[in-house]
C-alpha cells in the first residue's frame, strides 16, 4: 500500500510539473503577437549592439529581447526575418511648433510620423484645439506619433512672443494662467526668457519664480527658452531644471555674431549639474538658415519636398536666393557663431549635463520628421559619436518627459511600449542612415507610411 501510495504520489508531481511548464508556454504564447529576427538591435541604452538579435512583441510592448542564442520564439508566433537590417528606437524629438489650423498641426504630426518620430513635443503655440490634438495623439491614436503639449507659452508685453495670451504682468496674474493651462490638460509651461528688442523686455524674475511655481503645483513641468547664464540660474534656483537653446548665440537683431564669452561658466555647469538640469539646444533652426542654400540637391527628394514648409521650399529653390545667402559680408562669422554653439553642445555633454535632442521643428527652415534626422547629424558634427546621438533622441529624450525618469518608451528593453525604426543600413557607421527607414513600429503596430504623407 505504501508503494502504491508513492507512485501516486510521484504521478501527481509529474503532472503538476508538467501542468506548470504547459502553462507557461501557454500564457508566453498568448503575450507574443510577432518576433522580430536576425537584425542588428541598438536599443538606445547606450548598451553594444545586439548582432543578431530577436525582439518578441505582444501587446504593444517589447516581451523579451536578447541574442538568437538566448531568446526562443515560441511555436506558431509571426516571425519576420530581418537579418542585416538595423533595429533603433522611435525618435523622441522635444521641440516642435504647430502653426496653420488644425488640419495642418495634424499633418505636420503624421510627417514625424513619417519619419520615425514616434513621441514628440509640441513647446509653447497650442491654442486649446490644438491642445485636444495632441491629447487625442498622446492617447494612442495610430497614424500620429505620442505627443506631450505645453499649451501655449508665456511672456511678456513687448517681449517675445508677447502676442499668444499669456503676458501677465503679476505673479497673481501669472498664476492664474497657469492654473487656465493646467485645466487643459496640457504636460508643460514654457516661458521665452530672452531678449528681442530695443527695450530689452523679458519676464522679470518675480513673475518667472510665480509661473514655475504654480506649475510644479498643478503637475505640469516648467521650461524655458533662454540666451544668457544670468537668467539660467535664476530659474534653477527657483525650481525649473530644462532649458531650451543655449546660452551662445542670441535670436534677436544682427543674431549670428559671434559673442565675447562663448564658453559656459564653471559656475553655470555645476549649478546645471546640481539640479539634474537639461538644455535641448536646437541646431537645426540656426543651421538650416543657409544649410539648404550651400546643399540644394537636398531638394531633388521628392519625399522631403513635400513636407517643407512651401514658402521656404520656394525661397531655397531660387537660385539668386541661395546666391545672396551664401555671398553675404556675414556668412562665415554666421557659421562661425553656429560652431560656438556646437562647442556649448559638446560642453555640456562633456560636464554629464542631459542633451535630448529637439529641433524647433515647425519652423519655416525645419522640415517636421526630416529636421530630427538632420540634428542627429548636427550632434555628431558637435563631437557626440553615433550612439550617443541616437541615445539623445531616444531614451535621454524619453527620461524628460512625465512620468520624469518613468517613461515607458524611448528604449528596446523588456517592457517597454514597441516603438521602433528598421534601417537598411548601420546609423553608427554613418548617422545619415537613420534615413535609411524600412518601417516604423509605434506601440506594436506597423505604421503605413505611404498613407501619412500629405
Amino acid at each position: 500500500m505504501k508503494s502504491l501510495n508513492r507512485l501516486y504520489l510521484c504521478i501527481f508531481i509529474c503532472l503538476l510539473f508538467s501542468c506548470s511548464d504547459s502553462a507557461i508556454t501557454v500564457s508566453m504564447n498568448e503575450n507574443i503577437d510577432l518576433a522580430l529576427v536576425g537584425p542588428r538591435l541598438i536599443d538606445g541604452t547606450g548598451n553594444d549592439p545586439i548582432p543578431d538579435s530577436v525582439l518578441l512583441i505582444g501587446r504593444g510592448r517589447i516581451q523579451a529581447v536578447g541574442s538568437r542564442q538566448t531568446i526562443d520564439v515560441p511555436e506558431g508566433t509571426e516571425t519576420i526575418n530581418l537579418s542585416g537590417k538595423t533595429i533603433i528606437p522611435g525618435l523622441v524629438d522635444l521641440h516642435a511648433h504647430y502653426g496653420g489650423p488644425v488640419t495642418a498641426s495634424e499633418q505636420a504630426l503624421k510627417n514625424q510620423l513619417y519619419y520615425g518620430v514616434t513621441t514628440t513635443r509640441s513647446i509653447g503655440s497650442d491654442t486649446p484645439d490644438k491642445v485636444s490634438l495632441m491629447l487625442e495623439a498622446h492617447a494612442g491614436r495610430p497614424d500620429l506619433p505620442r505627443a506631450f503639449t505645453a499649451g501655449l507659452g508665456f511672456s511678456y508685453p513687448g517681449g517675445f512672443n508677447s502676442s499668444f495670451p499669456n503676458t501677465p504682468t503679476t505673479p497673481e496674474e501669472a498664476r492664474q494662467n497657469v492654473r487656465e493651462q493646467a485645466a487643459l490638460g496640457v504636460h508643460f509651461t514654457k516661458m521665452w526668457v530672452n531678449e528681442v528688442n530695443e527695450a530689452g523686455l523679458k519676464i522679470p524674475a518675480e513673475i518667472r519664480s510665480a509661473i514655475i511655481d504654480e506649475s510644479i503645483r498643478n503637475g505640469l513641468i516648467p521650461v524655458a527658452h533662454i540666451d544668457e547664464e544670468a537668467d539660467g540660474i535664476q530659474l534653477l534656483e527657483a525650481g525649473m531644471n530644462e532649458f531650451l537653446h543655449s546660452t551662445v548665440l542670441t535670436f534677436g537683431p544682427g543674431a549670428g555674431a559671434p559673442v565675447d564669452n562663448p564658453a559656459p561658466s564653471q559656475r553655470f555647469l555645476d549649478t546645471c549639474l546640481q539640479n539634474n538640469c537639461a538644455f535641448t539646444p536646437t541646431l537645426s533652426i540656426i543651421q538650416n538658415n543657409w544649410h539648404f542654400a550651400e546643399n540644394p540637391e537636398l531638394l531633388d527628394d521628392e519625399v522631403l519636398r513635400s513636407v517643407f514648409n512651401p514658402s521656404a521650399l520656394e525661397r531655397y529653390s531660387d537660385p539668386a536666393v541661395r546666391a545672396s545667402i551664401i555671398e553675404a559680408n556675414n556668412f562665415q562669422e554666421r557659421k562661425a557663431a553656429f560652431r560656438q554653439v556646437q562647442d556649448f553642445v559638446k560642453t555640456l555633454f562633456d560636464a554629464g549635463i542631459k542633451v535630448p535632442l529637439g529641433t524647433d521643428s515647425g519652423t519655416p527652415s525645419v522640415p517636421m520628421g526630416w529636421g530630427t534626422h538632420h540634428e542627429l547629424e548636427l550632434y555628431v558634427e558637435a563631437g557626440l559619436t553615433p550612439m550617443e546621438a541616437i541615445m539623445a533622441a531616444t531614451s535621454i529624450g524619453a527620461s524628460r518627459l512625465p512620468p520624469v525618469n518613468a517613461a515607458e518608451f524611448g528604449t528596446l528593453t523588456k517592457g517597454m511600449s514597441a516603438d521602433l525604426l528598421v534601417l537598411d543600413a548601420n546609423p553608427l557607421i554613418n548617422i545619415r542612415n537613420t534615413l535609411q527607414i524600412d518601417q516604423v513600429m509605434l506601440r506594436g503596430s506597423w505604421v503605413d507610411r505611404e498613407t501619412l504623407l500629405p
